[in-house]
């Protein structure tokens, strides 16, 4: 132990000398091999994986107008740039039902370009407004879907990714987390206005930052797999609100698609009924619907369901809120007969009620 003593303490104290002397030479030398050994015991915090494996996937979206002349010769006008999202090798591309065009408008093209530049025209599969989403497809192969998580639900207070075309500045990231799940959906009832109590989308709320042009993109988590496809901001300098956006989660938007590729339409149950719009308090509780309006025209109308009624069981299955009330029906099948239980006055009456289809899709 003390021959090794005595071995190794000349070197210790050759090492000290040294460090001393380049001290002397150098005060901030220190300073630099400190930092140095910090920052290499450091992982550089990045998302560079996450954002090589999704950004292929993200194209942006075009809508322009055609104007021909008489020399036979055309050019067009893009009047609306987004984003979209390749969903298949063969050409199947999700965005926004607010982006594409009105089937009524004349002299319109939908074109997709890739990030590597190529400029696909695109055509309408179908659309669903109450999701706010549209399935186009284009005539190419073996385009590079992008990874979809469907199996793990987001959480609040997950990373997220917002990739997109904003502005039409090009292929943009912005980061964030995830501020809330499970918020009432936005179903477009016009291409203007947005209705927040009437929508199916059980949206994913985040404050990554989605301007305008990124509706239709890709909400990726940091595995770089999709988690939801950006549809809304309700950012406003006027109202002094920003960081609160809002994508349809992943899951919905594959069923969607999947209907929309199958059927041309997702099929929903319609009762043809809204609430009065009244809010409770977070904490209440009281449950149940207050039927505030019936649609003359939809199935409620033929029955004895009258305003005022306090909706509080479908098929035997509580009613709590109008989420789980729009769950019931919008997840039952036309032609079934419902047997709605009301609170009226001081009584309670169960009514059947055949569903019709619902028919959002007009423009």
């Amino acid at each position: 132990m003390k021959k090794a003593l005595l071995y190794t303490l000349p070197a210790v104290a050759a090492g000290i000398i040294a460090g001393i002397g380049v001290l002397i030479v150098n005060p901030k030398a220190g300073s630099m091999i400190g930092d140095a050994i910090y920052l290499h015991g450091q992982e550089d915090e990045s998302y560079a994986y996450a954002v090589n494996r999704a950004a292929p996937s993200v194209v942006n979206i075009y809508v322009a107008t055609l104007n021909h002349d008489y020399s036979g010769q055309s050019t067009s006008t893009i009047t609306t740039s987004a984003s979209g999202v390749i969903m298949s090798k063969d050409g199947y591309i999700v965005t926004n039902y607010h982006v594409i065009p009105s089937v009524t408008a004349p002299n319109t093209s939908i074109f997709a370009q890739s990030r590597d530049g190529t400029v696909y025209q695109a055509f309408i599969v179908g659309y669903d407004r109450r999701t706010d989403i549209a399935v186009l497809k284009v005539e190419a192969q073996d385009l590079p879907p992008i990874p979809i998580s469907l199996n793990d639900a987001v959480q609040v207070g997950d990373v997220v990714l917002a990739i997109g075309n904003p502005n039409n500045l090009g292929q943009t990231v912005t980061h964030g987390i995830i501020s809330a799940t499970a918020r009432t959906g936005s179903g477009l009832l016009t291409r203007e206005q947005m209705n927040i109590r009437e929508g199916l989308q059980d949206l994913i709320q985040t404050d990554a930052p989605i301007n305008q042009g990124n509706s239709g993109g890709a909400l990726i988590n940091t595995s770089g797999e999709l988690v939801g496809i950006n549809t809304a901001s309700f950012n406003s300098l006027r109202y002094g609100t920003y960081g609160i956006g809002f994508a349809v989660p992943s899951r919905l938007a594959v069923y969607v698609m999947q209907e929309i590729i199958k059927h041309g339409r997702v099929i929903r149950g319609y009762l043809g009924i809204s609430d009065d719009g009244t809010a409770r308090l977070a904490d209440s509780n009281q449950v149940g619907v207050r039927v505030g309006y019936i649609d003359p025209y939809g199935p409620a109308a033929q029955s004895a369901l009258q305003v005022g009624d306090l909706i509080v069981e479908v098929d035997g299955k509580g009613i709590s809120d109008v989420r789980s009330l729009i769950d019931i029906i919008s997840s039952t099948q036309p032609g079934t007969v419902m047997q709605i239980t009301v609170q009226r006055g001081r009584g309670e009456l169960t009514i059947p009620i055949t569903l019709a289809e619902d028919r959002p899709n007009v423009d």
